[in-house]
Order: structure tokens, then sequence, then C-alpha cells
């Protein structure tokens, strides 16, 4: 299968917005709220961080202690909503203890215009009709890849979900729904039906667990499975055996991790010139 480079891709994304920036005299803010000191958080919003100098932005982390109240956090949250300087607002997940129930109070607590990760029950919610607010930086990613190789017009592609989650499966199946694709969903790993789907999308399953004699050619896959194996990370698809199938691969690594922090980064620039015409 011929490799999307989901690094290159970013760095085109993260590349343009810095020069749109600069031309602009724009400094897109985002707030990044981490609860506690988890190493793999620390990563991502280093990642992030990073990824917002490049493009031009500038980043506010707010890190707070993992006994902070779910009262409290939810005040920073509303203090960042009100602070005309913050375009953008994150919280990262997961949160730790007790807080990762009240997931979806801290994410509501989001204005939606803010909400540049599209996590905020708004956001998901607006994704149904023809107008949708900020969509998942992991769905936007996802079909970023397919319609680089696929193009823009899907019309009965039949596409296969496999897994079941809030931020790439269910707003994967309604764009893919609005690009008039023929969509099926399955909550886990099924090798038999996979030679019927032009485009999957697999996050569920094991590491992979996907092999190439499972697809026919001129199928497009997004890996959106993150494991370690050893000393190395891998996703769903065991790459390696697609290597003789006619088609498209975006990997992991380099693939989906990058992206979705390029689309992040394009949603931060989108809340930042819609705040400057409110």
């Amino acid at each position: 299968m011929e490799i999307i480079g989901g690094t290159v891709i970013a760095n085109e994304i993260k590349s343009s917005l810095k020069e749109r920036n600069q031309a602009e005299g724009m400094q897109p803010c985002l707030a990044m709220v981490l609860v506690g000191d988890d190493r793999d958080s620390l990563v991502y919003v280093g990642l992030k961080q990073k990824a917002l100098e490049v493009s031009g932005g500038r980043g506010e982390l707010i890190q707070l202690p993992a006994a902070v109240s779910l009262d409290e956090l939810i005040k920073v949250v509303e203090k960042l909503n009100a602070n005309a300087a913050i375009d953008g607002i994150l919280v990262q997940l997961p949160l730790p203890g007790e807080l990762n129930d009240h997931q979806e109070e801290v994410l509501a607590a989001i204005a939606p215009a803010k909400d540049v990760d599209g996590f905020c029950p708004v956001n998901r919610g607006l994704l149904v009709g023809e107008h949708p607010g900020f969509i998942s930086c992991a769905a936007l990613a996802c079909m970023e890849a397919v319609k680089r190789v696929a193009g823009t017009a899907l019309n009965d592609k039949k596409v296969l979900l496999i897994g079941d989650s809030f931020d790439v499966i269910k707003p994967l199946a309604l764009m893919f729904m609005h690009n008039k694709c023929q969509v099926t969903v399955i909550p886990d790993f099924d090798p038999e039906i996979l030679k019927y789907f032009d485009i999957i999308v697999i996050e569920k399953g094991a590491a992979q667990v996907l092999k190439g004699e499972y697809l026919k050619d001129g199928t497009v896959v997004i890996d959106a499975g993150f494991y370690w194996d050893i000393d190395h990370m891998c996703g769903n698809v065991d790459k390696d055996s697609t290597q003789a199938v006619n088609g498209y691969l975006l990997p992991v690594p380099g693939g989906m991790g990058p992206l979705l922090i390029a689309k992040l980064m394009e949603n931060v620039n989108l809340a930042a010139r819609r705040g400057t015409h409110e």
C-alpha cells in the first residue's frame, strides 16, 4: 500500500497557517488546561505547544493539581471563556481519578466558540445538522487523509468504521454520511467483512490485527489505534503485511498523531478569525 504521509501533510498545514498569520499580523492563542502530571498528557501538551509556535500561534498552559475539585476546574474553564485574549480552549484528556467520571460536565463548560477540540456537547450535536461548529480534530485528520487520496467526491463509497469513540468513530460516521457514503459501524474488529469496503477506519481490535490479506485492492485504510510493542509504537494495522496490496494507508506512527495536531491548529486559527468578526 502507498503510505499517506501524515507528518508531511501536517507540516504543509502548519506552514500555510504560519504564512497567513504573519501576513495578517495575527497570533492565535490556545489555552491548554492540564490536570495532574500524567507523563503522556505532558508529552501531548508539549507537542501542541510546539505546533502552535511553528504555525505562528501561542499557547497558555494552565496546570492544576490532580486533587483539584470539579467546581474549581469548571471555574478555571469559565474564566478562560470570558478572556477575550484566549481564542481556543482545550482540557487535556483523560482527567485523573474521580474527575474522569465528570468528563461531560467539564467539556460542557467550554464555550462552543472556543471548543477547538470539538468535544463539547453543543459542537458534537451540531455535526448532525448542515451547519456544524468545531469538529473533533481526530475525525478531521481522518477525513483529510481520505480526501487527499480518494478525492472530495466520495459519493457511494462503502465505508467501514471499527470502534465506538466519541472523538473519532461517531463524528466520522456523520461526516461520511454528509458526503453521501454508505457507512457501516462495528464495535470491534471482524476480518471477514473487510473486503467489501472502499474505506476503512480502525481504532479497535489489537496491535497489528489488520493484515493485508483481508483487504481488496484500492482500499484506503486509516489506522487510528495506538499500542506499544516492546520498544516501539504501532497501530491496529500490520503495515508490513500490506506492502503488496494496492491501496493507501495512514500508518502508525507518522500518521494520525501529527495530522490530528495540525487540524487542531486549523481550528485554533478558525476560532481566532471568527473572534475578530464578532
